[in-house]
C-alpha cells in the first residue's frame, strides 16, 4: 500500500504540473519509472530488486526532485530522497553544479541502535567535456553521518545512427570517510568503483526507454554490505 500511495503521489504531481501551459513557462517536468534488479549506492548494496519512480521539476538551471526506491522484497527498507540543485555552465566545455539531498528511510529500525532513519547531504561538482568524453569530479558532505565522499567519473557516448540511439559508457571511482556511518558511532572508511553501459531508445518526442547493465565493487574496512555486484535496470522517462 505504501508503494502504491507514493507512486500515485508522484504521478499526480507530474500530471498537475504538466496540465499547466508549459509552452509559455520556463520550467519542465520529467518523470521516470524504473526497475532495478539490485539497488547499489556508492559501491554498497542496499536492497535486492526494487521499483524506483521519480519526478523532477527544472526552472532554468535550477531543479528540485523526489526519488524513491521501493524494494519488492518486503523485509528490506525503502528510501525517499528529496533534492535540489543548480547548474552553471562556465564555458562550452566546463560546467559546475551544487546539490543538496535529504535522505529518508521510513522503515529503518532505529530502536535497534544500528540503522539511520534520515541524513542530510550537500555536494559540489565540476564536469569537463572534450572530444565527446566527459570527466566529472564531485565532493559531498553528509551532516548526519559526518561523512566526506569524493568521486570521479568518466563517460563517453557512442552514436548508433542506424538505430537512432547511442551506447553510453561510464566508469567511476570514489572514497568515503565517515565519522558516524551508523548509530554506533564507528569511524569507517571504504573505497568503491563501478561501470555502467546504457542504451537509451527514443519512443516519442517526450518519452525515452533505457536499458542498462551495471557493475559495482568496494574495498571495505568496517562497513557491512555486499560488494562485487552485477545488476541491470529498465526504465521509461517522460518529459513535459
Amino acid at each position: 500500500m505504501k508503494k502504491t500511495i507514493l507512486l500515485l503521489a508522484a504521478l499526480g504531481t507530474a500530471a498537475g504540473l504538466s496540465a499547466q501551459d508549459t509552452a509559455k513557462s520556463s520550467y519542465s517536468v520529467t518523470t521516470d519509472f524504473s526497475y532495478t534488479s539490485e539497488y547499489v549506492f556508492r559501491g554498497l548494496k542496499n536492497s535486492d530488486e526494487a521499483f524506483q519512480p521519480s519526478v523532477e521539476v527544472s526552472v532554468g538551471d535550477a531543479y528540485v526532485g523526489l526519488w524513491t526506491s521501493q524494494p519488492i522484497t518486503k523485509s528490506q527498507n525503502n528510501e525517499i530522497d528529496i533534492y535540489g540543485g543548480y547548474k552553471f555552465k562556465a564555458t562550452e566545455e566546463l560546467s559546475f553544479e551544487a546539490v543538496g539531498t535529504y535522505y529518508l528511510y521510513p522503515e529503518a529500525k532505529d530502536s535497534e541502535g544500528y540503522y539511520v532513519k534520515e541524513s542530510y547531504e550537500v555536494g559540489l561538482g565540476a564536469t569537463y567535456t572534450v572530444a565527446g568524453i566527459s570527466t566529472t569530479v564531485n565532493a559531498y558532505y553528509d551532516f548526519r553521518l559526518e561523512a566526506q565522499t569524493y568521486q570521479a567519473s568518466v563517460g563517453y557516448s557512442l552514436p548508433l545512427k542506424d538505430l537512432g540511439t547511442s551506447l553510453d559508457f561510464t566508469v567511476n571511482y570514489g572514497v568515503v570517510n565517515a565519522e558516524d556511518f551508523d548509530t554506533r558511532g564507528w569511524k569507517e572508511y571504504y573505497s568503491y568503483w563501478g561501470a555502467d553501459v546504457s542504451l537509451p531508445y527514443r519512443l516519442s518526442e517526450k518519452a525515452t526507454a533505457v536499458a542498462a547493465v551495471h557493475y559495482g565493487d568496494s574495498r571495505q574496512i568496517a562497513v557491512v554490505g555486499d560488494s562485487d555486484n552485477l545488476w541491470y535496470s529498465l526504465g521509461v522517462s517522460v518529459g513535459f
